[in-house]
């Protein structure tokens, strides 16, 4: 039986302005669900709409204010290299499993073809694979999985009298980054990773024989790891008063000032540069006395320094 031809009437497209990929910093691993993602004009916030993540888990915005005609547009070559002049939008990311901490950033837009280009202002040099993928830091409270190391804090500006928020803190070995983190609103932050390559302690004796065996059982493992900071407020009223969220962007380029200052003992002034990590057991760090600060700052605090600033 042969079949009638079909007639196309209409041929309807539907462009998406943006689309954008995560990575949890600590694994590497692509996350795509339990995000909110809400993308608004920079100049009126009242104007929201989501963004949903696809099949391959990546978060695709459609129906932004003010884009409506783009959005119907051909998507063919002609029309990606003939861009409308672009508009600020602001993008907040929360995580609705509170595994990540929230932020936000802007973002011009239309934005070029492809997955959002995410310039970080810590790796600039990144390959354009990394660049494609925009990275989520976790959350003080967020579960530990079997084999991950965790470093915690409390950070405490003295300067301001109040806690440390949206501060970045590193951790290397030999000086290859191993965990960043980023402080909340409360100064708090949390280095999760995976543990370093077990190590092997030196033989002995050289000459024994036979060889003698000097693995180091796992439980016995421990890692010296190298310490740095960013933390570049404003001023003492923007440390005491933070934003609701961080600028993701504006957080990493901390980085790039001069670092921040850890301090062991703050009334000695002794830096805080170097940690020894022991597997299976969370490293926890703070000052000595955090009762020499006038008021007296919270027990169980790490002091922190801003960039270029005396202890």
């Amino acid at each position: 039986m042969a079949l009638n031809p079909v007639h196309v009437l209409e041929r309807m497209t539907l462009v998406a302005p943006l689309g954008l990929r995560f990575h949890d910093a600590a694994t590497g691993e692509r996350v795509g669900d339990g995000l909110n993602i809400t993308v608004y004009p920079a100049s009126n916030s009242a104007q929201r709409v989501r963004a949903y993540a696809n099949r391959s888990g990546t978060y695709v915005l459609h129906h932004a204010p003010g884009l409506r005609e783009f959005e119907h547009g051909a998507g063919d070559d002609n029309f990606w290299n003939n861009l409308p002049p672009p508009q600020t939008f602001v993008v907040e990311v929360v995580d609705e499993e509170r595994r990540f901490q929230p932020f936000s950033f802007e973002a011009e837009l239309p934005a070029p073809r492809g997955l959002f280009n995410w310039l970080s202002p810590a790796e600039p040099s990144s390959p354009a694979s990394a660049q494609q993928s925009i990275p989520l830091y976790s959350a003080p409270a967020r579960g530990i999985q079997s084999g991950m190391a965790v470093i915690r804090a409390d950070l405490w500006n003295a300067q301001a009298n109040a806690p440390a928020a949206w501060a970045i803190v590193e951790a290397r070995m030999d000086g290859q980054l191993h965990a960043r983190g980023l402080s909340d609103r409360r100064g708090s932050v949390a280095l999760i990773f995976p543990y370093p390559k077990p190590t092997d302690s030196p033989l002995a004796s050289p000459v024994a024989s036979p060889p003698v065996n000097q693995n180091v059982p796992l439980l016995e493992q421990t890692w010296e790891l190298t310490l740095g900071a960013g933390y570049a407020p404003t001023d003492d009223a923007a440390a005491a008063k933070p934003a609701p969220l961080p600028d993701l962007r504006a957080a990493l380029d901390q980085l790039n000032a001069p670092p921040a200052k850890l301090w062991t003992d703050f009334g000695g002034a002794v830096e805080l540069t170097s940690v020894t990590l022991r597997y299976g057991q969370e490293l926890i760090l703070k000052s000595q006395d955090s009762i020499t600060v006038s008021p007296p700052a919270p027990q169980a605090v790490l002091f922190i320094t801003p960039a270029g600033s005396p202890p």
